[in-house]
């Protein structure tokens, strides 16, 4: 059993409420716009601004960067230095981090705790190893306590470090796509705060519904990003099965064929999709239940996918990629984190206590290679993340899972639990950082704590 089937077995999740018809398509599909790094460097400015943005075809105001619900894909290579200056022109403080990346989480590096006020402006120097995993990952807000709002205004873009299909050279060539999954609540002419997934537009790439072209037979790479605030995403394609590369911008030991794909927030999956026959399939979402304290939402059509034109040989698809350590025999200690919440659902707690920057709450010696396991004590669904590092899933609700490789979010049951091995082997992780709940509401009402990794 795979980790998403037994997380859905957990839980009676998935409802059948999907718009059958949907809106009718818009316009053609379109990736983001795009910015590569040079010799070995990656220089952009982000200025986060209160601005009138589009979003599914309507003009609204928003908090975005530079000006776009969609700001820039950022597309680096291991070994690269990315240097961002963010200027804050909003009324509120601000940051960025770099979701996913295995960086250094000090000085201008990935520091969630560098603020930056009205107003100012931050340089930051982020350098990426040249061991790096290659992949999609992502950048957003995390000032605690407002992520949650501004990443649901729309401020969240991708960046993918180059590389992941290089090792095949039958795969090297293929078309990609990059699809950043994001909601938006309208009103007034403006992105407003409703609780989660009421009235809730599903864009794709700030898109209503745009249409992906293929030839039969066509074999494209698709890069698909959760990069909203609070909402799942549970995706399938009439006809078609994905089959996951990778997952949270980490490469699968193989190809693992899926019918269908559980993205929560902040989650990534990287697929190779290979075109049917001729005719117009629908890329949807399911409608979604979070649990009897949680939220429950309807499905969407966020995508239409048209076969067209001269038909190509499909691709051989390799049975297997490239090896990845599996971590279960190398377990040093073992801690268990709790996430739990007060009765009205207002607070939340990780290990009975609400997060606080100026505290310290766990401690580990770089070297180690640790088994959490991570316990939901509440009766609605939270997916949890740590900073700087992947992990290995082992188990879920004590079910054990198959060694498919690693990834930075994961599911935890209403009522349930899952183990991860994390490994704090790699020294630029050395520095303080956070793991938490990636619903952003969940962190910013407390589900966040720090951990500290010491040479």
């Amino acid at each position: 059993m795979n980790l998403r089937a037994a997380v859905l077995m957990a839980l009676p999740l998935v409802t059948s409420d999907v718009r059958a018809a949907g809106p009718a398509p818009t316009e053609t599909f379109r990736d983001p716009a795009m910015v590569a790094s040079r010799a070995g460097a990656l220089d952009l400015t982000l200025s986060a601004v209160r601005a009138p943005v589009e979003v599914a075809g309507r003009r609204v105001i928003a908090q975005v960067y530079n000006g776009s619900y969609v700001p820039p894909t950022l597309r680096v290579r291991p070994g690269d230095v990315v240097r961002l200056r963010l200027v804050n022109g909003l009324d509120e403080a601000t940051n960025l981090h770099m979701h996913g990346l295995a960086v250094s989480p000090l000085g201008t590096a990935d520091n969630v705790f560098l603020h930056v006020a009205p107003g100012r402006a931050q340089d930051y120097e982020i350098h990426i190893p040249a061991t790096h995993a290659p992949g999609l990952y992502w950048y957003h807000p995390h000032p605690h306590g407002r992520s949650d709002e501004q990443v649901r205004n729309g401020m969240s873009g991708a960046l993918i470090v180059e590389g992941l299909l290089d090792p095949f050279p039958e795969l090297r060539d293929l078309t990609e796509h990059v699809l950043l999954l994001k909601d938006a609540q309208v009103g007034g002419g403006q992105i407003v705060h409703r609780g989660i997934g009421d009235d809730a537009m599903r864009t794709v790439n700030g898109a209503l519904n745009p249409t992906i072209t293929l030839r039969p037979g066509e074999t494209q790479l698709w890069r698909i990003g959760n990069v909203g605030a609070d909402l799942y995403y549970l995706l399938t394609l009439d006809g078609h099965r994905f089959y996951e590369v990778a997952r949270d911008g980490h490469r699968l030991v193989r190809l693992v064929p899926k019918q269908q794909l559980l993205l929560p927030p902040g989650a990534r999956e990287e697929v190779l999709v290979q075109a049917a026959g001729p005719g117009t399939y629908v890329l949807r979402t399911a409608g979604f239940d979070t649990g009897p304290q949680g939220n429950h939402y309807s499905g969407a059509v966020l995508a239409t996918v048209r076969v067209e034109g001269a038909a190509v040989p499909p691709l051989a698809l390799p049975k297997r990629l490239l090896p990845v350590t599996d971590l279960r025999g190398q377990i040093t200690g073992r801690r268990t984190i709790v996430f739990s919440e007060s009765a009205d659902g207002d607070t939340l707690f990780v290990d009975g206590r609400t997060f606080d920057p100026n505290r310290t709450d766990a401690r580990v010696r770089l070297g180690a290679i640790e088994e959490w396991t991570v316990r939901n004590e509440s009766g609605e669904l939270h997916d949890f993340h740590i900073h700087q590092t992947p992990f290995q899933v082992t188990e879920v609700n004590r079910v054990r899972q198959p060694f498919e490789g690693y990834q930075d979010i994961v599911n935890v049951p209403v009522h349930g639990e899952v183990k991860v091995i994390v490994p704090f082997t790699d020294p630029v992780m050395v520095g303080r950082f956070v793991y938490h709940c990636h619903l952003l509401s969940h962190e910013d009402k407390g589900m966040m704590a720090t951990i500290e990794v010491t040479p």
